[in-house]
């Protein structure tokens, strides 16, 4: 192909020729600079087999053009970009609280404070430790109607995320804070509000979502569960692991209303209940229930929630001064019966 014959194809023509004859650098030549160096091997190629061309003057490689936007590279052109590795900064220097669900019983939250907020409670209380950071929790039911709750967890001024205990099918959030000395809650950032999902099996059991009892022996077995078993096996392998979850004998029992054995059917009942005890003492005091320590808040204030199951229980609530001179114990005694 004469010199000619390429000067009357594009420069897209050109490249495609290039790349067949495997040119270096081809990408950044001109149209000028390509059918110079196309020409050079076609005289070289003829060369090789017998024929004497003429001499033509050596093509230098082009020179590497350096430009400070992006450099449009053909497609089979690829370069090696090193990339860069980038840790994520301890804390951003703004005040701000962020609330996740974990499960139907438990939120995890995380914050950050400002420096300039720190400096400031430092310089009131003396020292960062002893700043009384607390999480104010506020909750409500999801259908509403209900008269909105809310208790404090005193968290450690060494850690920036906590864990937070609670109940299913509600809204929380929370706010973070301290107490001031005089004992009032100062808030410095408020979270997002999140639902606990429900903790029970849906109430959805329309056709197009029921499980026919062989694909539910199936999953069952999938999980570890007796093949053998019937649905009454089953129900009370559930009832055995939710006394295991409540930590005593929450969960009561099976029984058939007519007194004769019990015949594979779905139908089944859960039942369990919770107590909670609360109060206040002085803030420096310490307190135990039933003989275990309970923490007091930063405002001397106590909430506990037990498991309840029947029968009398006794729950001895003792408060001792700080010097150890006075004590106080109040015994509430509560009875539960299951029919």
């Amino acid at each position: 192909m004469t010199q000619q014959d390429l000067a009357g194809k594009t420069k897209t023509e050109l490249l495609a020729l290039a790349r067949e004859k495997k040119i270096k650098n081809r990408s950044r030549m001109t149209k000028a600079e390509l059918i110079a160096s196309l020409t050079a091997l076609t005289q070289k190629t003829k060369t090789t087999t017998g024929t004497k061309a003429p001499e033509q003057p050596p093509v230098q490689p082009p020179e590497p053009i350096y430009t400070t936007g992006l450099i449009q590279e053909e497609q089979h052109c690829t370069e090696q970009i090193e990339e860069k590795v980038y840790e994520l900064p301890p804390y951003y220097n703004e005040t701000n609280i962020a609330l996740l669900v974990r499960d139907p019983y438990w939120l995890y939250t995380y914050w950050d404070l400002d420096a300039e907020i720190k400096a400031q409670l430092i310089k009131d209380y003396g020292n960062w430790d002893h700043v009384p950071l607390s999480l104010r929790v506020r909750g409500e039911q999801e259908s509403g109607g209900s008269q909105p709750e809310f208790f404090n967890v005193p968290v450690s001024t060494q850690t920036n995320n906590w864990y937070i205990n609670v109940q299913p099918n509600r809204k929380y959030a929370v706010d973070l804070g301290y107490y001031s000395p005089a004992g009032e809650f100062v808030s410095l950032a408020s979270s997002n509000t999140v639902t606990t999902p429900r903790d029970c099996i849906s109430e959805v059991i329309d056709e197009e979502w029921m499980i026919i009892e062989e694909d539910f022996r199936r999953l069952y077995r999938l999980a570890g569960g007796d093949p053998t078993a019937g649905s009454v096996e089953l129900v009370e392998s559930l009832l055995k692991r939710l006394e295991r979850e409540m930590g005593s004998a929450a969960v009561s029992s099976i029984s058939s209303p007519t007194g004769r054995p019990q015949q594979e059917r779905r139908f089944w009942l859960v039942l369990n209940t919770e107590l909670i005890v609360y109060g206040a003492t002085e803030p420096d005091a310490t307190l135990s229930l039933n003989g275990q320590p309970v923490t007091l808040r930063p405002d001397g204030s106590f909430t506990v929630r037990l498991a309840l199951p029947d029968g009398v229980q006794s729950l001895p609530v003792t408060a001792r001064s700080a010097d150890g001179v006075d004590q106080i114990t109040i015994t509430p005694i509560v009875s539960k019966e299951t029919r």
